[in-house]
């Protein structure tokens, strides 16, 4: 913007001091002013904080105007073949896994999990989400199922036929389930040990599950949890499994001892200011939200759920490992928040290794979760847009990025997952402002939206 403002100003470089000074002036003032039109149409013009940061336009693609899915926790992946698995459920239907080529940017419906077990129709609770975030194996993309309000509520839960590993052949897109879980607690957690060809899932009843790929059975590791359980799992070089547990805890697996353990004096920078023994912090802001193993420095990279703390897990530093505390990642405005007026933190979180840096969405005006418990309007009744921030893990500068807006016009809300290319392209997947009721899937406030998956290109942005 700041080219055709020079023109329309006449400012020159070389002018004089004062005049320079004040052409500066005006087209600061004019640059944020286009900020503000852009963001009060949607009530974001009333904080001083909305003036301050860019609206990025960025690309994006429609998943189905047939399902209409509702929504998405952390069910991403991008494959060595360039394609991106999504998964996406909406609460009381069925879950949907997508496969979106990169090179061609063409999205295909691959499997409606109800269909494909034969669980649709019946009346029955079904395999109605993708809760976790893929594995790739030997030409196959690997994740777990899970289940919650997936059908009529009144129906009895002993209906519910259990959760299933699947498996997805990349070159021709089939999906096939490979084998039972359990018989009730479906996956929120996924983690491989690519050496020893075992997954590892978190269930909802706190059970750690291990997958015998090549054997083609599971086993229960036992109980890790009794309260509210982290929603990513990660395993390090050694095929160590790591988990968190409220408050501000972590739990290892050992393959070698067989043996899930509690680290007993490591502990997550987790803000418990405001919290009592009469009201106690045992949920999942009192948990890292998301993690990622970093296979270049061999530390893991986290975002605890309250105050969206980034933090460096340092899993080889002793016996438990060390926690470095990297500072407060929310949007720019919650910054300097107590720490329960900060958002809680979404799952959008993921690690560029080809510019050494973090990209993490939370939302700049309230907490999300696709309009399927509360409203999502704040009390100012602004939609919970999606902002992006960066890290950069050389030189520990935190860059806001800004609000995005589709080319179509339509702006961002809160997002479910991020990955990046091998490009360092950064994709996500979210709610997206809907106009067209062909794919309207439900309402934030008054506001339709349809999930939808979403571009940033930060090395073209800086070109």
């Amino acid at each position: 913007m700041q080219e055709p403002l020079n023109k329309l100003l006449g400012y020159k470089e070389n002018s004089m001091m004062p005049q320079r000074i004040a052409f500066k002036f005006i087209r600061t003032i004019t640059s944020l002013a286009a900020v503000w039109i852009c963001l009060s149409s949607i009530g974001l013009g009333k904080g001083k904080e909305a003036l301050s940061y860019p609206v990025n336009e960025i690309d994006h693609w429609h998943f189905s105007d047939v399902d209409k899915d509702a929504q998405m926790w952390s069910g991403m992946y991008i494959g060595s073949n360039n394609k991106i698995y999504i998964g996406l459920c909406t609460h009381g239907d069925s879950a949907n896994l997508y496969e979106f080529d990169i090179d061609t940017r063409e999205m295909k419906h691959l499997s409606n999990l109800a269909i494909l077990l034969g669980e649709r129709g019946k009346g029955i609770w079904t395999n109605g989400k993708i809760h976790v975030r893929m594995s790739e194996l030997d030409g196959y993309i690997y994740f777990g199922s899970f289940c919650e309000d997936n059908g009529p509520p009144v129906i009895d839960h002993s209906s519910w036929q259990g959760p299933w590993w699947f498996r997805v052949k990349m070159d021709t897109g089939e999906v096939e389930p490979i084998s039972k879980i359990n018989n009730y607690w479906g996956l929120l957690g996924q983690a491989l040990d690519e050496d020893r060809r075992l997954l590892y899932g978190l269930a909802e009843d706190g059970h750690l599950y291990k997958y015998y790929i090549d054997d083609d059975w599971t086993e229960d590791l036992g109980k890790v949890d009794n309260w509210d359980i982290c929603r990513t799992i990660m395993a390090d070089d050694l095929g160590r499994v790591f988990g968190s547990y409220a408050p501000g805890r972590i739990w290892r697996y050992d393959p070698e001892q067989d043996r899930v353990e509690d680290l007993p004096f490591i502990r997550l920078p987790v803000d418990f200011s405001g919290r009592t023994m009469a009201n106690p912090m045992l949920d999942r802001r009192a948990q890292w939200r998301y993690i990622e193993w970093d296979p270049i420095g061999k530390t893991a990279f986290g975002i605890t759920g309250g105050d969206n703390i980034l933090f460096e897990y340092d899993v080889h530093d002793g016996a438990e490992g060390s926690i470095k505390r990297l500072g407060r990642i929310c949007a720019p405005q919650f910054r300097e928040a107590l720490p329960f007026d900060v958002p809680s933190a979404t799952l959008a979180m993921t690690l560029s290794r080809k510019e050494r840096k973090i990209y993490y969405l939370p939302t700049a005006s309230g907490d999300f979760d696709y309009g399927a418990v509360k409203s999502l309007k704040n009390k100012k009744g602004q939609p919970p847009l999606s902002f992006l921030v960066s890290y950069n893990l050389d030189s520990g500068k935190l860059e806001d990025i800004g609000y995005l807006r589709t080319s179509e016009g339509r702006w961002a809300y809160g997002m479910g997952g991020a990955e990046t290319d091998s490009e360092g392209r950064i994709w996500f997947v979210g709610a997206f402002e809907e106009p067209d009721p062909r794919y309207q899937a439900r309402k934030i406030g008054d506001q339709p939206y349809a999930m939808g998956l979403g571009v940033y290109d930060p090395i073209a942005n800086t070109e």
